[in-house]
């Protein structure tokens, strides 16, 4: 099944919509043209302090093969800057209701 990356970005009120742009750019641009990539979602904070990005890789090895060509992105340092956070999972199953047919 699908290897899940689930990040999430602490910022401010204040620098949230810089850091919108900022992610919005990143994953639009080369996140989502990456072998490999299913699909993906950016949240954010209700308070306006953070998001949370839900990734969703055919593999694994695609995902790594991805986070190797990211460490040249001249994005990369300043979205390192928002305290990122990730934890990885394998989906074990998907549930869909009524309203998602």
């Amino acid at each position: 099944m699908d290897f899940i990356v689930v990040v999430t970005f602490e910022t401010t009120p204040q620098k949230h919509d810089e850091a919108f742009r900022l992610l919005d750019e990143y994953i639009n641009d080369f996140l989502r043209i990456q072998p490999g990539f299913i699909e993906s979602r950016l949240n954010e904070r209700e308070d306006g302090s953070g998001f949370l990005h839900f990734a969703r890789w055919e593999k694994e090895s695609d995902f790594r093969a991805f986070a190797n060509k990211a460490k040249d992105h001249p994005l990369l340092p300043a979205i390192r800057q928002l305290d990122a956070s990730a934890n990885f999972y394998r989906a074990t199953r998907h549930y869909v209701g009524p309203a998602g047919d």
